[in-house]
């Protein structure tokens, strides 16, 4: 697992978990798969139901959102920083332990499946999609959101097993930027997401000129 950390003098911290799936990895008849398991890590975990996820974050004056790109799907928040307990364990319960529930899956469905008319009622967003797809053949042509075929296609169990494929440690990044502390966010990856032989994933302290190009 990969933990991205920069430290700043603000009250605030910024967190997100990130993993390497995105629109790029899927096939014509899955696309829109990776935006669809985004939707679902929202819906409700072994311990906590949708709403208690939204709440635990925003009743501490958090915000709490996600996004699906060609190359990762992502979920953050922004909160105090005096909270950040709470950021890293409400988003790695969504993480490790969502639920994929029936019903939820197919109340996300009809969601999605208006959220693809909205695109098309949306001018610049209608053209850069179109733009997309002139340029590339499919499946890169098609948006990562998926198609009406694509989207009614995608069952419970297939959803499930590319969760289950892609949402493992070594295919993780943690992200974290604000007033914390490296120690004290290395140690709850250590904890939470060791891999399954329970080894402990390493971690190096890198400064900010290493990461520049």
């Amino acid at each position: 697992m990969v933990v991205l950390f920069e430290k700043r003098d603000v009250p605030v911290v910024s967190l997100a978990f990130a993993v390497r799936h995105g629109g790029i990895n899927e096939s014509e008849g899955k696309k829109g798969i990776s935006h669809y398991i985004e939707h679902m890590l929202y819906k409700g975990t072994e311990k906590r139901s949708a709403q208690k996820i939204a709440e635990e974050i925003e009743r501490n004056g958090g915000i709490l959102n996600g996004f699906t790109s060609e190359l990762v799907t992502a979920f953050w928040c922004k909160m105090s920083s005096e909270h950040l307990d709470v950021a890293l364990d409400v988003l790695g319960d969504m993480i490790k332990n969502s639920l994929f529930n029936g019903k939820e899956l197919e109340k996300e469905r009809k969601v999605i499946f208006e959220e693809i008319k909205m695109r098309k009622d949306n001018p610049r967003i209608y053209v850069l999609d179109k733009i997309q797809e002139l340029l590339y053949e499919k499946p890169f042509g098609i948006s990562v959101i998926g198609t009406y075929e694509s989207m009614n296609s995608i069952n419970r169990e297939e959803i499930f097993r590319k969760f289950r494929e892609v949402y493992k440690p070594n295919n993780l990044i943690l992200c974290v930027v604000g007033n914390a502390e490296f120690e004290k966010v290395a140690n709850f990856a250590e904890k939470n997401f060791g891999n399954e032989k329970g080894k402990i994933p390493s971690f190096k302290v890198r400064t900010k000129n290493e990461f520049r190009t």
